[in-house]
């Protein structure tokens, strides 16, 4: 059942992967404008959040059990996660969209300007990575939905140990591909395509944060 449980995790893992979420923005905007490290950093704490969710899964069985199974609990739950996350997503969205950052002041390509980024910085993109990540009600659904999965499976600790395992290692493995993607795509663009990159980001988590507070309030 080991075995199952690893190739349904990677299954799950792909299928969350190729979802294109403020996330995927996120990282390719701070990808192309600041490098590879910056990027990681906002992608950690994305993991951080995950690690959080999972062992709120895993510990909260029985509470997961509830609220995927209370039409009403599950309701209330999406709508406060909403109504904050896409608060939020729509505050990080303005910021990309008002600002400009330190890698538009050069006129040469993007991959050639280099500026020093403090400890603060990646800090505070750690920081942005979990707060998006964990203000977003779609990751929390996802790791209690497949806690929801194992139990109706009958999975054991260990299958479902597994299964969390490789849905987080594929996780991990896409992300790092996007960062080196945007890497590739930051040594390639002038400054002019690059505020497009920055502007296109602000757009989307803007829209997301937008959908997700019209959503749970009125839908």
């Amino acid at each position: 059942m080991i075995f199952q449980a690893i190739a349904e995790g990677i299954l799950a893992g792909l299928i969350l992967s190729v979802f294109v979420g403020p996330m995927f923005f996120s990282m390719l905007q701070l990808g192309v404008e600041h490098g590879f490290k910056a990027a990681f950093a906002l992608a950690l704490g994305q993991w951080i959040s995950d690690i959080f969710y999972i062992f709120l899964a895993f510990w909260g069985a029985i509470w997961v059990e509830d609220i995927i199974q209370d039409a009403e609990k599950q309701a209330n739950f999406i709508f406060y996660t909403g109504s904050i996350g896409g608060a939020m997503l729509i505050l990080f969205g303005l910021g990309l969209l008002l600002t400009r950052s330190i890698s538009t002041k050069g006129n040469d390509k993007i991959g050639k300007i280099t500026h020093q980024i403090s400890l603060k910085a990646y800090l505070a993109y750690t920081s942005q990575g979990i707060i998006i990540n964990t203000v977003n009600p779609t990751p929390l659904l996802f790791w209690m939905g497949l806690m929801a999965f194992a139990i109706n499976s009958d999975y054991s600790g260990p299958s479902t140990f597994a299964l969390y395992f490789s849905v987080m290692s594929i996780v991990i493995f896409t992300d790092l591909i996007k960062i080196l993607l945007a890497k590739r795509i930051r040594q390639k663009i002038d400054v002019k395509q690059f505020l497009t990159v920055r502007r296109l980001a602000g757009i989307v988590l803007f829209g997301f944060g937008l959908f997700l507070v019209i959503k749970v309030n009125y839908f």
